[in-house]
């Protein structure tokens, strides 16, 4: 090792790298974890896809795409051999791994320092942060960072290194059906330099390494159609992503409001790009298209926003460096290419540091009992604690983002609606909307959905009126939910009794009562 291999570009490259990763959530606060997790123990278990939904009794019957059946698989196999840290951590390399590929695409573009390296990085981790944790869609950017990737270098370095969307998209079409954006933005690319070349702007080599994308994008598309699902994975995103009531009702599927904090460094990453852009930089017309549809799918959707900074960070880094460049030179700075040992061993400690704090995060925060506050207080655990103590096969009306971590919790128990809202479809949606929106006409809407059991959050509209009417009975309550079963059916649920503190205490769930 030299000084010159740990120069301070180097170091503050390499802690920017380790920085981004520590904003990657290792916490399961994804409420579909629950359910991902129940797939791939059922796929593991039978070793066939599930045809049709089973665990919603209002939508029994509806086809199931299972558009990320691999991914439930992995993550079945890993909690098996690990528990939760051990899924946790192969999303954490599927997170690095996307940090690199991002990196590599701005070292394509042009030479940049890592001095912009370090700090782009870090810029676009806190703009990913809402986002980020272990949850299947950090497969679909993670891989659609490699396919950016291999188009750059393909079109600027040629090669042959569009040959191997192939193989990748034939892993992607399996992992998460967010393919299709690859698929979208590849296509993107090349109807631009497939038009430029047919206006002579265009050199014989640049219009040999376009024919070999366009080889390479159809393999792609070729590789997407070899999938369990065949063909009907292709309409699955659409179905997703323009579904009007997903987007009225889940708040990741909705727009971005700039009044949440958390959505801060979206606003100063997108205003910072497009000053770089308008002020110091002149981008391809293919990577202006690029960029105009990450950013009209991330205003669309504010889970989108990792397909934005997937795309732009390396644009945003290698400008930013022709900036950086500029100042440097009107100010005279200038960095030593080497240092003396005193210097590289201080990095040295800083990036080790920086390593065991991510260390330590990940075994602090990835591995807590479901009885710990982590879970507690973000899922229905005491609830379900309670429900397990009783008889199986109950219809319960659930908060939607509840259903995955009751289907898991409680397996021979139906829920009313869980996470994947495309196989619950617009109908179950718009009718839970209605319901807990108290609109006119919800307690029939109830009671036509046979619904049994209602556990909803204390101190919610809903609850509150359900307590009102002489047909719902109040069974359980804990600091975070309320149980209320209908009356007449009161005696054949045989529901458990309320626990005491100290029935509690001998659960490990004293905190509940």
């Amino acid at each position: 090792m030299t000084g010159r291999r740990l120069s301070i570009p180097t170091f503050v490259a390499l802690g920017g790298l380790l920085a981004a990763m520590l904003a990657s959530r290792p916490q399961v606060t994804d409420p579909d974890f629950w359910w991902h997790l129940r797939n791939g123990n059922t796929l593991l278990r039978t070793g066939r896809l599930i045809a049709v939904n089973p665990y919603a009794f209002v939508s029994a019957h509806h086809h199931w795409v299972m558009q990320e059946w691999l991914s439930e698989v992995w993550m079945a196999a890993a909690a098996a051999a690990g528990g939760r840290p051990a899924v946790v951590a192969g999303y954490w390399v599927i997170t690095l791994l996307m940090w690199v590929a991002v990196w590599m695409r701005a070292r394509v573009i042009a030479p940049v320092s890592g001095l912009t390296v370090g700090v782009g990085l870090l810029f676009a981790a806190l703009t990913a942060y809402p986002i980020l944790g272990p949850r299947p869609q950090m497969a679909t950017y993670c891989l659609l960072a490699f396919a950016l990737l291999l188009a750059e270098l393909q079109l600027r370095r040629g090669g042959r290194w569009a040959f191997l969307l192939g193989p990748l998209f034939l892993l992607w079409t399996d992992l998460e059906a967010g393919f299709i954006i690859g698929l979208i933005f590849l296509a993107a690319i090349l109807t631009v330099e497939v038009g430029a070349a047919l206006g002579g702007r265009r050199t014989p080599e640049d219009g040999a390494r376009i024919r070999l994308l366009a080889g390479g994008t159809a393999l792609a598309l070729g590789a997407s159609l070899i999938n369990p699902n065949g063909a009907a994975i292709v309409p699955y995103p659409f179905q997703t992503q323009f579904s009007s009531a997903q987007q009225a009702l889940i708040v990741e599927w909705q727009s971005p409001d700039f009044h949440n904090p958390l959505l801060l460094p979206l606003l100063l990453f997108v205003l910072s790009l497009l000053y770089l852009v308008v002020r110091h930089g002149r981008l391809p017309v293919r990577d202006l298209v690029l960029l105009g549809l990450a950013l009209l799918v991330t205003l669309q959707s504010v889970r989108n926003l990792v397909i934005l900074v997937v795309a732009a960070t390396p644009w945003w880094i290698a400008i930013a460096d022709q900036l950086r460049q500029r100042l440097a030179r009107r100010w005279r700075l200038r960095l030593r290419p080497t240092q003396p040992w005193p210097a590289v061993l201080l990095q040295v400690v800083c990036l080790l540091a920086l390593a065991g704090t991510l260390g330590w995060q990940a075994a602090l925060e990835s591995t807590p009992a479901l009885a710990s506050s982590t879970y507690r207080d973000t899922f229905p655990v005491c609830a379900a604690a309670w429900l397990e103590r009783g008889p199986s096969g109950i219809r319960i009306f659930n908060v939607y983002g509840d259903g995955g971590f009751l289907a898991y919790e409680l397996p021979q128990d139906k829920v009313y609606i869980f996470g994947d809202a495309a196989l619950m479809g617009s109908r179950a949606l718009l009718g839970y909307a209605s319901i807990v929106d108290l609109a006119p006409g919800w307690l029939q809407r109830l009671d036509a959905s046979q619904s049994q059991l209602v556990l909803y959050q204390r101190g919610q509209p809903l609850t509150n009126a359900l307590q009102r009417e002489r047909g719902w009975t109040l069974v359980y309550r804990d600091p975070l939910f309320e149980a209320l079963v209908r009356t007449r059916l009161r005696a054949q649920l045989r529901l458990p009794p309320q626990p005491t503190p100290a029935g509690w205490k001998r659960m490990g769930l004293a905190a509940c009562a």
